[in-house]
């Protein structure tokens, strides 16, 4: 057990935590430098071979390069005042899937200043470190605090976040739908026999874009008929030369509260040592010139 699981965290630590997570699904939703989403009313048929082999492509791509994006997120409860957080994220991939730093000044009104940063390690075997701020060493949050809200009334969850059941081998290809005009296609991704999941999670709902294999849509599922939350893509943008995204919106079902998290500018193209990554080493964060950014 990690000091994490033993030590409760100030309220509004934790608050800045959760947001920061919330960045961490960035990096399964970027194209892979293609055109833009474009609509496309044509539907084809495709069998489960194919449908594999395009879950692996989709699985495999990213973008040119590293990037840093600087974000906005806004909280939107269904009851109360929404809240404003400011952060950085810098990214890239490694052997492993994508890997992510992120740093997070948070001010709430009622509480001053807060800086929070956190490494995260998506892909099959997905990680998170969190800098402890007594030691400012990261540590490693596991076992059941990822499944395991950061602040009571919101259900998100590092798990959430972390996705690895993009990775699961066991699903269903449930053939075609539509979300805006687009042809997506939907695989219900299932947990693992062996898998440490907790028992009201009984699949995740994926949808692909047919026509450039980018991530629109995700639902994860209690019921069939009941979600839990869900992440939206709402926009995408060109930056230099790449497609990224832009816009996502995030609901938690039972409380009906949103989070948008809005890219406000972002440089890609970038090469970042392997360090920066590191929760053992964890090297001094990239500088980048301003003239490297593209505002959104």
């Amino acid at each position: 057990m990690s000091s994490l699981d033993r030590q409760p965290l100030h309220s509004i630590f934790r608050r800045a935590v959760l947001i920061v997570l919330l960045t961490s699904l960035i990096a399964p939703f970027i194209c892979s430098g293609q055109s833009p989403l474009k609509k496309d009313s044509r539907y084809e048929v495709i069998d489960d071979t194919e449908a594999d082999r395009r879950l692996h492509a989709f699985r495999n791509q990213r973008l040119e390069g590293d990037f840093c994006f600087r974000f906005q997120l806004e909280h939107l409860p269904r009851r109360g005042s929404s809240v404003r957080y400011y952060g950085s994220m810098w990214g890239a991939w490694n052997d492993r899937g994508p890997i992510t730093r992120i740093k997070l000044n948070a001010k709430p009104s009622d509480a001053g200043n807060s800086e929070v940063e956190l490494i995260l390690q998506n892909g099959a075997d997905p990680m998170v470190w969190l800098r402890n701020a007594q030691t400012n060493c990261f540590d490693r949050l596991e076992g059941a605090a990822l499944f395991r809200p950061l602040l009571p009334e919101i259900v998100f969850t590092p798990f959430d976040f972390l996705m690895p059941f993009l990775y699961w081998d066991n699903y269903d290809y449930e053939g075609s739908g539509r979300m805006r005009s687009r042809v997506v296609r939907n695989f219900l991704m299932r947990p693992e026999s062996n898998s440490a999941t907790p028992d009201w999670l009984q699949s995740v709902r994926v949808g692909i874009d047919d026509a450039y294999n980018a991530l629109l849509h995700i639902e994860v599922l209690e019921k069939p008929d009941r979600k839990r939350s869900s992440f939206t893509v709402e926009s995408f943008k060109k930056v230099q030369g790449q497609w990224i995204v832009k816009y996502i919106v995030m609901k938690a079902w039972k409380s009906r509260d949103r989070t948008r998290f809005k890219v406000l500018s972002a440089s890609v193209g970038l090469s970042f040592p392997e360090a920066v990554f590191s929760p053992t080493e964890a090297m001094d964060l990239p500088r980048i010139p301003e003239s490297m950014f593209k505002e959104l």
